[in-house]
């Protein structure tokens, strides 16, 4: 894959991930308002855990995608393999 197409598809999913995740712990926020603070704690923890490991992915993924400037030089290799 093209590295510019490999860090537009990283942007857009990072993208849907942030939101997709801001909403879940906007909801929890909402949703604990009438729940005692234990309860309150468990139901954090279940929300945020996901959340750092998709955070983690990311990171592992972006480390992953190959510079702009090492992209494999296609012509020298054509030309290597009609010799």
């Amino acid at each position: 894959m093209p590295a510019p197409l490999a860090y537009v598809l990283f942007g857009l999913a990072a993208l849907a991930i942030v939101l997709a995740e801001g909403m879940i712990l906007r909801s929890t926020a909402r949703a604990l308002r009438p729940l005692g603070v234990r309860a309150a704690a468990l139901e954090w923890v279940y929300a945020i855990v996901p959340a750092l490991a998709l955070a983690a992915a990311l990171v592992l993924t972006w480390r992953a995608i190959p510079p702009r400037d090492t992209e494999p030089d296609v012509a020298a290799s054509h030309t290597a393999r009609h010799r």
